[in-house]
């Protein structure tokens, strides 16, 4: 790793996931700026082999996705409000003004994140409901709880895998709106771990989940939460420690802020209802808005296919035995959706981004739009794409820590564009935005008959749409306008023209130092 001491910050360029910048001080140090933050090399936090990452993690339907805007701020019943997607997209403007003055203080105090830490920031603004002092606080309890979780090394996969086989919590598919759906049974934990207090192996377990979810089955800017399906059958009294779930709250709540968007409790004994008010006052206001009651568990079905359910929480899918690697299934995901999951599907999506690219980064009012929604790809993720029948838009070569070339970047906004006829079923519920001045690649499958083309030979065209009929959010702004094109080295890379075939299949494909991109 590399040892960062305070140096003179530079403004974030470029366009690459955490968008890091570097410059060199009088003392020598080098001071690297993440999302506004004075920031420190990550500590890993998980190591999961190849072979135990599920198939299905990342279905290419949550790259396409475009969440509409109660999905972006959620409104609760009693006239509150949650941001849920807080990375890649546009902050309005007093969160935008929150998050500067978060800045300048932690800049001012010398306080140093993780890049990942740095990216939660307008979590902790709101969790604390936009006080700065407050967000700023619990901003370092994660940083320092972080770093000494993670700092004998990463939970790995090999580490868990025993207490994995008990099917306590584990991942079984995906709600409606693309998120991950957690499933978690008390009556699973042993005997033995009540009797000796080892709450720290539960803890464990759902930490290993939510780094698993954070690095394979998000998307930021489109599926950046998490549903969690708590099945509360055969739960005794004697099995509920209300000290052990208040450990359990405060490591998820705090150091894992803003990630849950439903609870789902069902299956309730008669029982535990009694002390369901002594649970209830460990969470805040806005927890006890997330939490759905079911009376029945087919209640679900409304909100997901039925192949994502086991058959006792109302679905068509027989009980999983083999929780790991996470049982995880293709779409469709559509709610009550009956035809099981797609056998055309396919697998592997999860390896079109980067370790630094699901991290997301935080918008920078500085910025265009374009570079503010860019996210990195891996050199994998053309020949990944294109068999999804999907292509990419132009790549760019990208500036890292060293200076040198990486991986591909493109914008999350215009990245993707269907080769034919496949729509992601949730846009026949909710209008998807259709794309305006985006370059694709044209390639022998899309030429016409009769034609002599090569696959190598990648031709890149422009297809428009008149800017009037684009929707809003897609537009230039003023800002913009007043912008005009970036200023830095890499302006002319971003906006080439054209792509040459052998820049668009090989970028990069080393490893970011010190950074683990």
């Amino acid at each position: 790793s590399r040892i960062l001491a305070p140096g003179r910050a530079t403004p974030l360029i470029g366009r690459a996931g955490w968008q890091m910048a570097l410059d060199t001080g009088s003392s020598g140090h080098e001071c690297v700026i993440v999302n506004g933050f004075q920031c420190i090399p990550e500590l890993e936090a998980i190591s999961c082999a190849d072979s135990n990452v599920a198939p299905f993690s990342l279905p290419i339907e949550a790259l396409e996705f475009t969440p509409p805007p109660d999905l972006v701020v959620s409104p609760f019943e009693n006239g509150d409000k949650e941001r849920r997607i807080h990375c890649n997209v546009e902050l309005q403007a007093y969160e935008q003004e929150k998050l500067a003055m978060m800045q300048r203080e932690a800049n001012a105090q010398g306080l140093k994140f993780y890049p990942s830490v740095s990216a939660m920031a307008t979590r902790f603004l709101n969790s604390a409901r936009m006080d700065v002092k407050k967000a700023l606080k619990s901003m370092q309890a994660t940083q320092e709880w972080r770093k000494n979780y993670f700092r004998g090394g990463p939970i790995t996969d090999s580490s868990v895998f025993e207490d994995m086989k008990h099917g306590i919590v584990y991942f079984t598919g995906r709600d409606r709106d693309l998120r991950p759906a957690m499933v978690v049974r008390g009556r699973r934990i042993p005997y033995q771990w009540y009797r000796e207090k080892r709450v720290d192996r539960l803890i464990r377990l759902l930490v290993f989940c939510m780094e698993y979810m954070l690095r394979y089955l998000v998307v930021p800017g489109r599926v950046e939460n998490l549903c969690v399906i708590v099945d509360m059958k055969g739960v005794g009294l004697s099995q509920v420690s209300v000290s052990a779930l208040n450990e359990i709250h405060r490591v998820m709540t705090h150091h894992f802020s803003g990630r849950v968007y439903r609870f789902y409790v069902a299956n309730v004994p008669h029982a535990l209802s009694m002390i369901a008010g002594m649970v209830k006052s460990l969470l805040t206001d806005r927890q006890k808005q997330k939490i759905v009651m079911l009376r029945d568990t087919k209640e679900l079905r409304e909100n997901f296919a039925l192949h994502h359910l086991e058959e006792d929480l109302g679905g068509t899918r027989p009980a999983i035995k083999r929780f790991f690697p996470f049982p995880l299934l293709a779409g469709p995901f559509e709610g009550g959706c009956d035809t099981g999951p797609d056998a055309a599907a396919v697998a592997g999506v999860h390896r079109v981004l980067t370790a630094t690219s699901v991290v997301g980064h935080l918008w920078d009012p500085s910025k265009s739009r374009k570079d503010n929604v860019a996210m990195e790809y891996s050199p994998q993720a053309k020949d990944i794409l294109e068999r999804c029948r999907l292509v990419p838009c132009s790549p760019t070569s990208t500036p890292t820590v060293e200076g040198a070339a990486t991986n591909n970047s493109f914008s999350t906004e215009d990245e993707l564009k269907p080769q034919g006829d496949q729509r992601h079923g949730d846009e026949q519920r909710r209008d998807v935005p259709a794309r305006c001045e985006l370059p694709r690649y044209k390639t022998e499958a899309s030429t016409e008959e009769g034609t002599s083309s090569s696959a190598d030979q990648v031709e890149l065209e422009r297809e428009s749409t008149p800017l009037e009929d684009a929707p809003a959010h897609l537009r230039s702004t003023e800002l913009d306008r007043a912008l005009g094109p970036p200023e830095d080295a890499w302006a002319s890379v971003c906006r080439s023209p054209r792509v040459e075939a052998a820049e668009v299949e090989v970028v990069g494909g080393g490893r970011r130092r010190g950074w683990g991109g």
